[in-house]
């Protein structure tokens, strides 16, 4: 039932709670950008996303190697391993269209948006396995919840 998979769906997200975010890099092959936590976990992101920090978007999805009148190219991941400090997950969550939120210890906010009726958005890789997709149109899919 929707009270039931919701449920599931929380614990398998609940897997980033306290996970170092360790690696920030783009797929070139796949166009997708993809972050690496602790424990093998990994979210690949397809959609559109941002860094917000202090009530500012710290860093976009689109902004990697822009120069932004600065002196050298934007580098996206060092950018995202500053502005989230530790890189500690303190929650991620995602919403009833697929809108994902990954929340860090020094309140720095992971924002990814579920942006077309027919593509994925994002698909979070976790233990054994297990994962989560956010489908095109909305709909959240967890692996680990029919069984």
């Amino acid at each position: 039932r929707d009270v039931s998979h919701a449920v599931v769906m929380r614990t398998l997200l609940s897997h980033l709670h306290e996970r170092r975010l360790e690696v920030v890099k783009y797929d070139n092959d796949t166009q997708e950008w993809i972050l690496v936590f602790g424990g093998g976990i990994a979210l690949q992101i397809s959609s559109p996303w941002r860094l917000v920090s202090e009530g500012r978007v710290a860093v976009g999805w689109r902004d990697h190697r822009q120069l932004f009148g600065l002196s050298a190219h934007l580098d996206l991941p060092e950018r995202v391993r500053v502005t989230t400090g530790s890189g500690v997950v303190r929650q991620a969550t995602h919403d009833s269209i697929g809108d994902l939120a990954i929340h860090f210890e020094n309140s720095s906010t992971i924002q990814v948006f579920n942006s077309s009726a027919g593509y994925e958005g994002w698909v979070l890789n976790g233990p054994e396995g297990r994962w989560v997709v956010a489908q095109g149109g909305g709909r959240v899919v967890d692996s680990g919840a029919d069984g």
